[in-house]
């Protein structure tokens, strides 16, 4: 979708209320096993530089591999962005400008597993406490 930015010359903000589908092209290179539609909301206006403001809410839902149990599952993602564009731009294409922001919120390890379950059923699981119990060799040394 590009959205051409010299009409900022002749009013005073553009308008952004899309919904966004990105192909699987988009997916190849990337943790996603799939992307819903993604929800854009938002404005580009001048600032008091005279520069290319964008404000943008997103929102929208990826499927990704659970780091536990290997299952896709689902996660919820919301971005606020909020940039200066080069002045120079003349028309910014919103697929391209999103999907850097989107890339970024893919989580490195991610699971939706009950972690009492877990913990009952495999025992080298920790909570984050017991990490820093058991395995701080340091756990003593600002005891009084």
């Amino acid at each position: 979708m590009e959205i051409n930015l010299m009409d900022l010359n002749n009013q005073e903000k553009i308008i952004i209320d899309e919904l966004i589908s990105y192909s699987e092209e988009f997916l190849k290179t990337t943790e996603i096993i799939s992307l819903n539609d993604v929800s854009v909301v938002g404005e580009i206006k001048r600032d008091y530089e005279n520069n290319n403001l964008v404000k943008l809410d997103v929102s929208g839902q990826m499927y990704i591999t659970d780091a536990i149990t290997s299952e896709e599952v689902p996660y919820e993602f919301q971005i606020e962005i909020e940039e200066i564009l080069e002045n120079s731009l003349k028309t910014l294409d919103l697929i391209e400008f999103l999907w850097h922001y989107i890339v970024l919120e893919i989580p490195i390890r991610y699971t939706t597993s009950d972690t009492k379950e877990l913990k009952d059923k495999y025992s080298d699981i920790y909570f984050e406490d017991e990490v820093k119990e058991i395995n701080n060799p340091f756990k003593d040394f600002f005891k009084e």
